[in-house]
């Protein structure tokens, strides 16, 4: 398990490009998916999760839920072509364990419309270890703790 600045992105996991939501596979099409402990901190704290309906085609990009953090709606889009085929229900009633264990708390599954290209736009491994690098350098993210401190304000 890699912890960049104290932030942990577990190896059996993978994460889209801008390492927001983490991926699971549960099997060779459907994607068990979350946000990362990262993406969480950067966000805040979330208070409402609204995912779009089962059965919903999506196209790679496309919001699959919306989430509610402080005086804000952010998208949470699908990083590949998909099938929204299930939510998880107890995040949507109590969405502030995705904060708290923002590994348990999966948000939804996806099926991939093209499994082999959708887990090309996945990162893993090293990738994920120089991509959160950069992105933390960008964010003035020195440390989870210290981020959460501040609110990413210095």
């Amino acid at each position: 398990m890699a912890e960049i600045r104290g932030c942990l992105f577990p190896d059996d996991l993978f994460y889209d490009s801008e390492l927001n939501l983490w991926l699971r596979p549960i099997d060779e099409q459907v994607w068990e998916v979350g946000i990362t402990e990262f993406g969480g901190a950067l966000v805040g704290d979330i208070y409402m999760f609204n995912p779009k309906p089962k059965n919903r085609d999506l196209e790679s990009n496309e919001p699959f839920a919306l989430i509610e953090v402080a005086k804000t709606v952010i998208t949470v889009r699908s990083p590949f072509q998909s099938i929204l085929i299930e939510s998880n229900e107890p995040v949507q009633e109590k969405p502030f364990k995705i904060n708290r264990q923002p590994y348990e708390s999966w948000l939804v599954h996806l099926r991939a419309v093209d499994p082999i290209n959708a887990k090309s736009h996945l990162l893993t491994g090293d990738q994920v270890i120089a991509k959160a690098n950069e992105l933390m350098d960008l964010n003035r993210f020195t440390s989870l703790e210290e981020f959460k401190k501040t609110g990413g304000n210095d």
